[in-house]
């Protein structure tokens, strides 16, 4: 490590000299990147491969240069690689502070709004030009969309990682740098310098950055030689340098849920936010984004619920909105609000935002421009048939909301022969080929073109060939109807394969099993967090397997969100057959006096809770039926106790007790309820989420052959396809090298 990138916004400047003049001083070298160009800020940082200091600012999170391609350059970091976050007040265009937060994600959603404003207000400059100019301008639109559709992502994912602020960075002399950046050693040699300047009254510091880096890297101090240093004696008697101490405040803001408690604000910080979250929530509202402006007020509501005030405000607008259904330029028009002529520009933006993303095959963010052209102004020209033949081509799972859409455009122009055809198209896949029939000659009568052979066959009964007169000569044959095939049915009306929900799909256990059932045809719903991995999935296993996916982002630890999610499935992924529990994790590996609470927090709200609201949603449907299983995946942590274990053992040790009580609630519905126990795996993210990312103390498989996730997955698939009379209640699983939780024979892999 020669060097240190400092990056930041070119308009926090001074606080970057400040940070570099106070740390420089004892030859910690930093190389300072602020680019202007968008893309140039993060490209430094992730092609750098040195350790990095970022300032995150308002100015920052506002900042194009610096938010181009950020969240990609942090997501390359390796998790070992020292980085740090220091989240400060940033300044506006008069030098006046402006405080950044980012602890609570009703603080965050300014940024995501802030950005999705200037979407807006580019798309309507791109409206008004032509040529050369209006490629710029699209550019613009993809550059910013990007921004703003991943800004809420980078701010989660700062706190993930862990930040501190500026306050924090320069209590106890920087303490916090120097451990971050392994450089502890230092960190005595630069309390004396804060204390021989202190005592001289005067800051000894160099006049520039040094140029040269460290010939071995910073790998241990060098003695002090430099000319600040060296006029000042040291004392006779100088006591030990106090141990630095592992400092926690990086673990205090990462709460698991992104939001702090309603204690951990005090009450005027309370009053203040309810209010700001209101006017933001009317901000929505008056625009005409009814679900923002409803899931604005939802979040303070579920982050402050004894507050009076925001209940009987979330609770009054909600009442008036459902009951109308209506978005709020019907309301009563407040003298104050802005013209109608803004909403009916912003549907015209959304409108040209859906036209841009259908034609680059992006049709959920089409659709979701579109819906809100319609929240905008149900009236505007062609939007319902845009949104009906979209949804029915490419979105497949939102098939009973585009024959609401259809349905819309026929309102408008009853004889709109493709729209009659797509019609026809959903009658056939719910079973109905005589209402296909009707839709299929009503749009051929109106649009002749649309009869072929390939659509009769398809909307039409197939046909009895006609009788032929039997000649006197030719023998008497056997009823030429016999030889007549039997119909064939549509494609939609064969056996489908039982459907299957698995949490925590994104990777390790949970991805193996999602591809060893789409192998064997399953029909599949993949849960987790992380959208672009759900997506990259359900993409695999459709292309290689042909297998019929439905991905469902959700935390498990959100019971709000599970709810949200499970009782709204499209109809055709709503009887679960098979629920797979395999979402978990274990943080930590500290005996019970310095274990983390969040660590803990974080594990009890996966492993345990979160088991236990998809659970009690998916079974309830079960119960109707009275058929299904359920499959915990659990760990002999949860039958076997080691040091350091602690609460992951706890955890594991509930789902262990839940599966066997479970199992006593639900066999009288003839439910199946089951668990694999398994013991070292390979192929997951569990050592490296044990260890926060420290690639060095995760290699725990180097030396003996664990399980591998195919392994468990193998284990899971052979319980669900045992006979419906047979469960296999708890499957205990262990490698040939491993005899328990702590006998392993690490003695090479055989």
């Amino acid at each position: 490590m020669n060097r240190i990138i400092l990056a930041y916004s070119h308009h926090n400047a001074d606080l970057a000299r400040h940070i570099d003049q106070q740390l420089s001083r004892i030859g910690i070298p930093f190389e300072h990147t602020s680019e202007r160009l968008p893309g140039e800020l993060a490209s430094h940082i992730a092609g750098s491969g040195e350790p990095a200091l970022i300032l995150i600012t308002d100015n920052f999170l506002k900042d194009r240069a610096c938010m181009t391609g950020m969240l990609a350059a942090v997501q390359a970091i390796p998790q070992q690689q020292p980085l740090l976050f220091v989240v400060a007040d940033g300044v506006n265009e008069q030098g006046q502070k402006v405080e950044t937060h980012i602890d609570r994600m009703v603080n965050a959603l300014q940024y995501m709004n802030f950005w999705q404003n200037a979407w807006l207000d580019i798309s309507t400059q791109y409206q008004q030009a032509e040529g050369i100019e209006k490629q710029v301008f699209e550019a613009e639109l993809d550059a910013v969309r990007t921004i703003a559709n991943q800004v809420g992502d980078f701010i989660s994912l700062v706190r993930e990682r862990g930040y501190v602020t500026s306050e924090q960075l320069e209590s106890d002399d920087y303490v916090i740098f120097f451990v971050r950046f392994g450089l502890s050693d230092w960190h005595g040699q630069y309390r004396r310098l804060v204390a021989q300047s202190v005592e001289s009254q005067e800051i000894v510091e160099p006049p520039h950055l040094p140029e040269m880096p460290l010939a071995s890297g910073l790998l241990a101090p060098e003695p002090l030689e430099t000319p600040e240093l060296t006029p000042v004696p040291e004392p006779v008697a100088e006591p030990e340098p106090t141990p630095i101490p592992e400092p926690e405040p990086l673990a205090d803001f990462t709460e698991p849920n992104g939001q702090l408690t309603v204690e951990d604000t005090p009450v005027s910080d309370q009053a203040a936010e309810v209010e700001q979250a209101i006017r933001d929530a009317h901000f929505w509202l008056d625009k005409g984004y009814v679900d923002r402006g409803l899931e604005l007020l939802q979040l303070a509501a579920e982050q402050y619920p004894d507050n009076e005030r925001l209940a009987a405000e979330n609770k009054a607008v909600r009442a008036r909105f459902q009951a109308t259904e209506q978005p709020m330029e019907e309301a009563p028009v407040d003298k104050h609000s802005e013209p109608a002529t803004d909403n009916s520009n912003e549907a015209k933006s959304y409108d040209l935002m859906g036209d841009m993303a259908a034609g680059k095959g992006d049709y959920l963010f089409a659709k979701y421009c579109w819906d809100r052209v319609v929240e905008l102004d149900q009236n505007f020209p062609g939007i319902y048939r845009k949104l009906g033949l979209m949804t029915s081509e490419h979105l497949q799972d939102y098939r009973e909301t585009a024959v609401h859409y259809l349905n819309k455009a026929l309102e408008t122009n009853p004889l709109d022969a493709p729209v009659m055809l797509a019609l026809a198209q959903h009658s056939l896949q719910n079973g109905d080929t005589a209402e296909a029939k009707t839709w299929y000659e009503r749009a051929t009568s109106v649009d002749e073109t649309l009869r072929n052979a390939d659509n009769d066959r398809q909307f039409l009964p197939i046909q009895q060939p006609e009788e032929v007169p039997i000649s006197v000569q030719e023998p008497v044959q056997t009823p030429t109807i016999t030889e007549v095939p039997a119909p064939q049915q549509p494609a939609e009306e064969k056996p489908v394969g039982p459907l299957v929900m698995i949490t925590g799909a994104t990777s390790g256990i949970g991805k193996a099993t999602a591809e060893l059932f789409a192998r064997n045809g399953y029909r599949l719903i993949i849960t987790g967090r992380r959208v672009e991995r759900l997506i990259a999935l359900k993409n695999s296993l459709e292309s290689e397997f042909g297998s019929d996916v439905l991905l469902l982002p959700f935390d498990v630890r959100d019971a709000g969100a599970v709810e949200a999610a499970l009782t709204s499935l499209p109809e055709a992924f709503q009887q679960i057959d098979i629920l797979v529990n395999n979402a978990g994790l274990a943080k930590g590996f500290s005996p019970i006096h310095e274990g983390s609470l969040s660590h803990w927090d974080t594990m009890i709200d996966t492993n345990v809770k979160g088991l236990v609201y998809v659970s009690r949603i998916v079974a309830q449907g079960m119960v109707q039926r009275r058929s299904g299983h359920i499959i915990n995946v659990g760990s002999i942590a949860g039958k076997e106790i080691y040091p350091n274990g602690n609460v992951y053992c706890a955890s594991k040790a509930a789902v262990d007790a839940l599966t066997r009580a479970m199992r006593y609630d639900l066999f009288t519905y003839n439910i199946r309820v089951s668990q694999v126990s398994p013991g070292h795996v390979e192929e997951t993210e569990f050592a490296i989420n044990r260890f926060d990312g420290d690639a060095e103390r995760a290699k725990i498989y180097n030396d003996f052959q664990p399980l591998t996730a195919r392994d468990v997955a193998d284990a899971i698939y052979y319980m669900a396809t045992r006979p419906a009379h047979v469960n296999i209640q708890d499957m205990y699983m262990f490698a040939t090298q491993q005899a328990s939780a702590t006998a392993v024979n690490r003695s090479g892999r055989e």
